[in-house]
């Protein structure tokens, strides 16, 4: 059975007023990195996979802050192509070809690899 996401958007009056507090066995790090990387070509990397017939690319973000170096990938990294999309009303510069089953088409039924 696959896991329900549900991304949700704030927007911060005053970003140092923002205190997170995760969950530390889900969560590594906290950092911001700025939206519209997710729709240029620089940093970015894709992967080629396959899944029941159906080709996708799993993309790869490769982001520094305060000194340490992070990669955005696969699930949180197409929610925020698609976030980034939305907002700066345009689409990224690079081919997305999202899995079918990011789209809601897989059923509850459906187990991934």
């Amino acid at each position: 059975i696959g896991l329900p996401v549900v991304p949700v958007i704030g927007v911060l009056a005053d970003k140092k007023a923002f205190i997170p507090a995760p969950n530390a066995a889900e969560v590594e790090a906290v950092f911001d990195a700025p939206l519209e990387m997710f729709l240029k070509d620089e940093n970015r990397r894709a992967e080629e996979k396959e899944w029941k017939g159906h080709k996708y690319l799993l993309h790869y973000f490769d982001f520094e802050a305060e000194s340490k170096k992070f990669v955005i990938w696969a699930l949180t990294a197409g929610i925020l192509i698609e976030t980034a999309s939305l907002v700066y009303q345009r689409p990224p510069a690079f081919l997305e070809q999202r899995p079918y089953f990011w789209n809601g088409c897989a059923d509850e039924q459906t187990v991934m690899p």
